[in-house]
């Protein structure tokens, strides 16, 4: 054999060798799969739909107001109906949104359009950049511009495209943004801007969108403005033009079609927990909390996850710079007739759904009574889903059975208060 020969089989033996030692045994797995550093918000990425699991928007923030970002899965503990679950996952403030932002595009806003275009698409510039917005608009239509997306053009054509129209669908809105959120596993969120009066929705109504809610874990911040004056004028000229002899419920005051409730909903059996409500202006972050919301009090060393839901409002009501119940009518001179009592019955109502979606989603109800404060209301709900977490568990009580279920979030920090949603619904076998 050749010198040259036995060289290149030298270095014919060493490559096998190379390879053979490179090449993983079966038992062995490649260093890349045996990783345990990855981040835990990729745990919301790989969930597998599944009926059974429940998800909890979570705000924390603390005594000053401020928000905190930094808390850990070990850190929370959640029970529901008095037993304690087991987190699944939690995704922090950096797993993007999904978010609806809905624009009540009813006759009472022609004149501020403009500005509350202006508003909404100032609000998307707030958001993360990969968040993403699907625009719908309702009048006596439901407009569903685009899909989910982070495109900013996008999202800014699909707003300015939006024009007042004849009557309001709040309900059958609502029912479509629940819809398109559902199989989302992600954080989500609803934005909308409306007064609440709904007109004439064709198959939803008040009871119906509060139970896909419940069953949803999508978080609702209302916006809500005020358009009772505008509505009592056009009432009463209607009424003034044919002498009283035709009540405005048919072009102006349409009555709620037979799907939808004519009174508050009170026949559900299971009481649903409600929490304090904020209104603007906000003076400082803990506006956007609750200004009512008192912090709980410091851990004690027998519970080291204290209790935080905020105590109840125990402040005089009589006192003065008190802010107002958004449940009540501001009319300083009630008028005892049949129109201002319509209209009584039916702002209370709008004002009550619009609450109810904030307090059973563990969201928070904003007043822009004027176009003007509406731009502060976008920028503070902007910063507070920036800073939510969403936590997930599979709860111990897997039946099916339709129950609402009381849900209690608590964190060890101390010093911290959280708000959650106070519940959820379980879901049916269809």
């Amino acid at each position: 054999m050749s010198f040259l020969t036995r060289v290149l089989l030298i270095i014919a033996l060493l490559s096998c060798a190379t390879a053979v030692i490179a090449q993983p045994s079966r038992d062995q797995k490649p260093k890349a799969e045996t990783n345990n550093s990855q981040p835990q918000d990729q745990d919301v990425e790989k969930l597998t739909i599944d009926t059974n699991l429940v998800t909890v928007p979570v705000i924390a923030s603390s005594r000053t107001g401020t928000y905190i970002a930094d808390l850990k899965k070990e850190e929370f503990k959640i029970n529901e109906d008095g037993t304690p679950q087991e987190i699944a996952f939690l995704a922090s403030v950096n797993v993007p949104f999904h978010v609806v932002l809905m624009l009540d595009t009813s006759n009472s806003t022609e004149s501020t359009l403009p500005q509350i275009q202006r508003a909404a698409i100032t609000f998307l510039e707030q958001l993360a950049p990969n968040d993403k917005v699907k625009v719908i608009s309702f009048d006596g239509e439901l407009h569903d511009w685009n899909d989910f997306t982070n495109d900013k053009a996008i999202l800014r054509a699909a707003i300015l495209k939006t024009k007042t129209a004849d009557n309001t669908r709040v309900y059958d809105a609502v029912q479509l943004a629940l819809n398109q959120l559902r199989p989302i596993q992600q954080r989500r969120a609803i934005v909308i801007f409306t007064d609440g009066v709904d007109w004439h929705s064709e198959s939803s109504d008040f009871d119906s969108t509060m139970r896909d809610l419940d069953e949803s874990g999508v978080i609702v911040y209302p916006i809500r403005f005020d358009t009772r004056a505008f509505t009592e004028a056009l009432a009463r000229k209607q009424d003034a033009a044919t002498n009283g002899s035709e009540l405005p419920t048919s072009s102006i005051l349409r009555r709620p079609t037979s799907g939808t409730p004519t009174t508050f909903p009170g026949d559900d059996p299971s009481p649903v927990p409600t929490q304090k409500r904020s209104s603007l202006p906000l003076p400082d972050p803990r506006g956007i909390f609750g200004r009512r919301t008192q912090m709980p009090p410091t851990t004690s060393p027998t519970d080291p996850f204290p209790d935080t839901q905020p105590p109840p409002d125990r402040r005089n009501p009589n006192e003065p710079n008190r802010t107002p119940d958004p449940g009540t009518i501001r009319d300083t001179k009630p008028k005892d007739d049949s129109i201002s009592g319509m209209l009584n019955n039916l702002y209370l109502m709008a004002d009550s759904y619009l609450g109810e979606l904030a307090d059973r989603s563990g969201g928070q109800l904003y007043r822009a009574d004027t176009v003007g404060s509406l731009p502060q209301a976008f920028a503070a709900i902007a910063a507070e889903l920036r800073t939510q977490y969403l936590l997930g568990y599979y709860p111990t009580n897997k039946a099916h059975d339709g129950s609402y279920r009381k849900i209690q979030v608590k964190t060890s920090r101390q010093d911290i208060a959280v708000r959650a949603r106070p519940g959820y619904r379980a879901k049916t076998v269809e």
